[in-house]
């Protein structure tokens, strides 16, 4: 008798919409294709489906149930979806075997099949062994036998032992190599597919915020080298436009990590894909890591340079969530180390981890600012995860509170039958959710006027020429700033739309010209200046307000003309590459530092981007191209190579990276 099984992990949409690009199951496909090996599995079980979008769910639940067994592979993301479609697929065929896994299923709640009664099994932890001995038990069904289980007994969860873990990965065949997904794209050439590359397995580290390393129980293994490059091939054969190194430290072993980039751009100059590709980067960047980053930018496909894993800066807030032996004092010799090799550096903040205030929550960006990382910073409101640590143990302590919100998937965009949450963190007992609340409408005024270019050289530039710190300098600008009428306006509705946010999960923005959601929410302002033809009245604002430095006069309109200039406007993007003449070396002043010097200097500038695009795509582009710093000009001096040098693809990192760095204590006191 042979057994039919269906497998379930959607996701949603990646990208902007019309890119119609979707992951292939990977996750799924490796589990698969670790029992195919076995004969005896192969002439008993059958792949009949598999689910990888978010298609309707009583139509699908009605052909799924046709199955003896059906596998959900559960995230963040998708686990909503899961547990309805699940729950439908039980009521149609009570008998059907359902085996949920991933990293969102409650396995250490007692009750958890009181609340998922449609659950019949749930693996823990890595997947490929027990599940493949669930298939080998299908029959007999003496689930108690296999480690790694949670078994619903009535409304019980009864736990094993915990499974093994796969003690050399060369045992797990590969699902793109195998065939496991060649008809799946064979059947949907409309698709744009994306690929996971998992290149080793494991973190080391223990971040609370994380379930990483407790999913895989820490120690990193290697799959076999040949086997990541012929995965790699077999995507870029298949014109693959975006895959995702799923390796929690990509850079961590650096001579085979850096030939894995070798044999990707070895595939951009053969095939042109995979035309971009994303990658978590160690947490402690070493030299090799920088020369591999160098690599990747001096090649055609790689266009987001370092992220460099901060999430905050103040020792109490890192003790917490345990990254204080990250050797975060040393992020300043890799901006150095940046700043030689002509390397953009991307940033993350992480508001509202446990014993963050909002004095801190500001001092983490104005440490980035003396560091000179000016315009790569992301901000994320902090989530609980089902299993990490900050969930199931730091909660309470921290007097976390957090609320379900609906839009914090980029992709959440799409026509979905069953909206998915994610818990956000809406309050510490350090950073109450009024306090929260201040503290976005202070990142969002960051991102507006400093980290998306459009006060940037300013502000840099008064405090390095007038020494003013940049605590100093934005307290009066955002003082000023709510004068104007416009800008109240601006102020008072993001506060607005961000309470929505955490008080009722939904921000209930309008559109943008595109659909404004949490993962957006911050860059409402950008997005609002272009779309109203605001920027130029906008700048005025600001040469007014600049008047209280008395700085002379020609030197004030030398700045103004780089800064407006540098800030891309929608509706100047044609007139990009320019030269651009001033009286002063203010680019070399700031970025490489130069003396100041009155002397007719000419820059050029350019916006290397697809300059044919509609507002609405350039309006997405403030979230989806940040990594590579959107929206900024790039500059290069015109007749004199710069200090450090000059080369086509770098001149986003001079311009928008602006790595020109002082010797500063790092983490904030």
């Amino acid at each position: 008798m042979t057994y039919k099984l269906a497998w379930v992990q959607p996701n949603f949409q990646q990208g902007p919409k019309e890119f119609n690009a979707y992951y292939l199951p990977y996750s799924a496909g490796v589990v698969w294709s670790y029992s195919l090996a076995d004969p005896w599995i192969r002439e008993r079980f059958e792949s009949t489906d598999w689910i990888w979008r978010r298609d309707a769910v009583e139509p699908l639940a009605q052909r799924l149930a046709q199955n003896d067994i059906v596998t959900f592979s559960t995230y963040v993301w998708n686990h909503r979806y899961n547990y309805a479609l699940a729950r439908r697929i039980k009521e149609i065929n009570p008998e059907i075997l359902t085996v949920f896994g991933g990293p969102e299923v409650a396995i250490t709640d007692p009750d958890l099949f009181v609340k998922e009664s449609f659950m019949d099994l749930v693996i823990c932890y890595e997947g490929e062994i027990t599940f493949k001995r669930v298939l080998e038990h299908f029959e007999i069904k003496d689930w108690e036998n296999i480690p790694g289980v949670l078994i619903n007994r009535n409304g019980v969860a009864i736990k094993t032992q915990d499974a093994e873990r796969i003690e050399s990965l060369d045992q797990v065949a590969s699902p793109y190599m195998s065939g496991i997904f060649d008809q799946m794209i064979e059947d949907h050439p409309d698709v744009t597919w994306q690929g996971t590359l998992e290149t080793n397995r494991g973190c080391p580290f223990a971040c609370t915020f994380c379930d990483w390393g407790s999913l895989t129980y820490n120690k990193v293994k290697k799959f076999e080298l040949e086997r990541v490059f012929d995965e790699l091939e077999w995507m870029a054969r298949r014109n693959f436009d975006w895959i995702s190194i799923t390796d929690a430290n990509f850079g961590m072993f650096p001579e085979r990590d850096g030939m894995i980039a070798d044999k990707i751009i070895e595939m951009q100059e053969k095939y042109g894909s995979p035309r971009t590709f994303s990658v978590a980067w160690a947490k402690n960047q070493k030299k090799e890591v920088i020369d591999i980053v160098k690599k990747l930018l001096d090649a055609r496909g790689f266009n987001q340079g370092l992220t460099l894993s901060v999430q905050s800066l103040d020792h109490d807030v890192l003790e917490n969530i345990r990254r204080k032996n990250m050797e975060m004092n040393k992020l300043n010799e890799v901006f150095e180390l940046c700043d030689q090799r002509n390397i953009p550096a991307y940033t993350e903040l992480i508001l509202g981890l446990p014993g963050e205030t909002l004095t801190t929550w500001k001092k983490n960006f104005y440490a980035l600012y003396e560091l000179n990382q000016h315009t790569g910073i992301t901000v994320f409101q902090a989530q609980l995860l089902e299993n990490a640590e900050m969930n199931l143990l730091q909660k309470k302590l921290f007097k976390i509170t957090s609320q379900p919100v609906t839009d914090y998937f980029a992709g959440s965009y799409s026509v979905e039958h069953i909206e998915e949450s994610i818990d956000v963190i809406t309050g510490t007992k350090d950073m109450p959710t009024p306090v929260m609340l201040d503290a976005q409408i202070f990142s969002w005024f960051q991102t507006t006027f400093h980290i998306n270019g459009f006060a940037t050289l300013v502000a840099r530039f008064i405090n390095k020429y007038m020494g003013i710190s940049y605590n100093d300098y934005y307290e009066d600008l955002f003082e000023y700033f709510m004068t104007n009428e416009w800008l109240i306006k601006e102020e008072r509705e993001t506060r607005q739309y961000f309470a929505n946010w955490m008080n009722t999960g939904r921000i209930n923005h309008p559109k943008i010209g595109v659909e404004i959601h949490g993962w957006n929410i911050i860059h409402r302002t950008s997005m609002n200046m272009h779309q109203e033809d605001r920027v130029d009245e906008l700048y005025d604002v600001l040469e007014t307000f600049l008047q209280r430095y008395d700085l002379p006069e020609d030197l004030l309109a030398s700045l103004m003309k780089l800064q407006r200039n540098y800030y891309i406007k929608y509706n100047d993007r044609n007139q990009y590459p320019m030269n651009l003449d001033v009286d002063y070396n203010i680019w070399d002043y700031l970025s490489f530092n130069q003396p100041l010097e009155k002397t007719a200097t000419s820059y050029r500038l350019d916006f290397p981007e697809d300059k044919t695009m509609s507002l609405n795509r350039f309006l997405e582009l403030f979230y989806f191209a940040r990594r590579r710093n959107f929206g900024k000009a790039t500059v290069d001096r015109i007749g004199v190579e710069n200090a450090k040098g000059t080369r086509r693809g770098t001149g986003a990192a001079k311009a928008q990276g602006s790595f020109s760095i002082k010797k500063k204590q790092l983490v904030v006191q």
